[in-house]
């Protein structure tokens, strides 16, 4: 299963938003992320998909000419200060390396994952094997979540059997480890 098919069955990642405010200023609509406090086009930051904060909800549209935002059920153009959020890219390597895993490993990852404080976007690096048709290996995915940086090590076999062991070291010196089969 795709990523966008996965994404409904786990709970919100943390930091899997970019998130800012915009204005409209020399004819452009100009995005400042409220993190980096930076300032960019607001269309070099969406291949389209944009979420508006209005009436208390996040409004899922598609970014349109002139800053109009296509919601499927109408249209409403933006507003200068309207917060928005973007869903963040992940690496082509990881993201190709998550989807290669079954559903089962992939959902219990996660929730390992989550539970050590990380979420998938906090990703900085990943070395897939897989993408090289290696079909045993160890593949490396570097994690920061701000407070603690970690390095999975993924131990795979592909062929009859399916299998996956996790160890994951935190920059502190803790060590933990999973093992999948199947």
């Amino acid at each position: 299963m795709d990523m966008e098919r996965r994404l409904p069955f786990i709970n919100e990642q943390k930091r899997a938003y970019t998130q800012g405010t915009v204005e409209f200023a020399n004819d452009e609509w100009i995005f400042f992320d409220e993190e980096d406090e930076e300032a960019l086009l607001l269309e070099e930051m969406t291949e389209g998909s944009i979420e508006v904060f209005r009436h208390g909800d996040w409004m899922c549209g598609q970014l349109q000419q002139g800053g109009i935002i296509d919601t499927g059920i109408g249209s409403f153009p933006l507003q200068n200060g309207d917060r928005v959020r973007f869903r963040k890219r992940l690496p082509y390597a990881y993201q190709q390396w998550l989807e290669s895993l079954s559903d089962k490993t992939f959902f219990h990852f996660v929730q390992w994952l989550n539970e050590h404080g990380f979420s998938l976007y906090d990703c900085l690096y990943c070395y897939n094997g897989l993408l090289f048709e290696k079909y045993a290996g160890v593949n490396f995915i570097i994690y920061d979540n701000t407070e603690l940086v970690s390095n999975v090590q993924h131990y795979y076999e592909r062929g009859n059997t399916c299998r996956d062991r996790f160890e994951i070291t935190f920059n502190t010196g803790k060590r933990f480890v999973c093992a999948q089969s199947g």
